[in-house]
């Protein structure tokens, strides 16, 4: 018996599960496509690399799908457990709330452990592989707008001709460069040859440049400079310009932020880096808490609000993430260690999963839920536009 019903409460909660991971992880992605759309436009990505920048965002998409999936798809499945009398037939043949339990810890140490490899391990990674695709994307983007005998302006201020290019080496003769970065000092080089490499680490676009002369504006007078070796860096994107570009925090490795922070000293600079690190470890116990907390919540529909389970899911998850930001601002504030308020939602959290899955078992939520559903219609039926829809 216990295996069957098991079986078959992981099947209610499995089909709503993925339908709101996709849906959910589909809007996401939505909303972090949109602020990069120019760059992508102006980059010409082709499908290869496009596919490649949405494998690179997924781990941090599905950092909070999965749990509002895990979450939802608990809701939905008991819910409708509830809402089919099924639940009644259960307690009547003497399985309580607790005996139906397991499946639902199962299903949340799943998404749990998921949602911690996301966060530790391939949220780090990804970030880091978003910025090396960025620069590569700004590198092969100058070497396609660079062409000979032609004036390039992809560098912006920056122009650049070249009388022939070999493409194999990167090697360029009868170079013309403009540079107008400091339009007091403007800068003109012309060289008989140069090399071009870029460095997908720094951002940095190297030129070195062979036998001619530097012309430097300064007002009225323009000073001249010969020589045999020149060598120019240029950045190929900014992170300000580039979303796809930023480094910091997000990239690096949970000792790399222990590390980080250990030097900063106690300040608000080195709190982040411990916030951070901290977020990481949070957030899949978070999931795991959440998840156990729809069980109880799908349980609270009946007659009057079949799907009151749904909205308190939703209420419960923005509220969980208002907490995860405000405690982030205590340890930035230096009020709280950052051991201690990132981890202090979790413990909130944790005592509500327990006291309403304690009222669901005893059966004695019933009371409190129409007194809060009543006061609450007494509310809405005191707004004209909202009477006539209640009505």
């Amino acid at each position: 018996m216990p295996r069957l019903l098991y079986t078959y409460l992981v099947n209610q909660v499995l089909a709503p599960f993925y339908a709101s991971l996709v849906i959910l992880t589909s809007i996401l992605f939505l909303g972090k496509l949109i602020p990069i759309l120019d760059i992508i436009l102006d980059y010409n990505i082709n499908f290869i690399d496009f596919i490649r920048l949405y494998a690179y965002f997924t781990p941090q998409l599905l950092l909070f799908a999965l749990p509002m999936a895990s979450m939802m798809g608990v809701i939905l499945g008991t819910t409708h457990i509830n809402n089919e009398n099924e639940l009644m037939v259960l307690r009547a043949s003497g399985i309580s709330l607790y005996k139906m339990l397991p499946p639902v810890i199962i299903v949340a140490l799943s998404t749990a452990v998921l949602t911690g490899f996301f966060s530790i391990h391939l949220i780090p990674a990804g970030n880091r592989a978003k910025a090396e695709l960025a620069f590569q994307l700004a590198s092969e983007r100058i070497e396609r707008a660079v062409h000979e005998k032609r004036f390039s302006e992809s560098l912006g201020d920056v122009v650049l001709y070249a009388d022939n290019i070999d493409p194999q080496n990167q090697t360029w003769e009868g170079v013309y460069i403009s540079d107008m970065r400091d339009p007091k000092h403007p800068v003109t080089i012309i060289s008989e040859s140069g090399t071009v490499s870029s460095n997908m680490e720094t951002g940095i676009l190297a030129v070195s440049l062979i036998n001619g002369t530097l012309h430097r504006g300064n007002g009225d007078t323009v000073q001249t400079i010969t020589f045999n070796n020149y060598d120019m860096n240029l950045p190929l994107e900014t992170p300000r310009t580039n979303p796809l570009a930023k480094v910091g925090r997000s990239t690096m490795l949970q000792a790399e932020l222990l590390a980080e922070a250990a030097r900063l000293g106690k300040n608000s600079i080195g709190a982040t880096f411990l916030n951070e690190y901290h977020k990481r470890l949070a957030l899949p116990v978070g999931c795991f808490i959440l998840t156990i907390l729809g069980f109880p919540l799908g349980f609270l529909s009946g007659p009057r609000h079949r799907t009151i389970g749904i909205s308190f899911g939703l209420a419960t998850f923005i509220l969980y993430y208002v907490f995860l930001t405000a405690a982030k601002r205590i340890s930035e504030t230096l009020v709280l260690p950052a051991a201690i308020s990132m981890w202090l939602p979790n413990l909130i959290f944790l005592f509500l999963t327990v006291f309403i899955l304690q009222k669901v078992a005893q059966e004695t939520h019933t009371v409190f839920l129409e007194k809060f559903y009543d006061t609450l219609h007494g509310v809405f039926s005191k707004i004209p536009w909202l009477k006539r829809r209640i009505r």
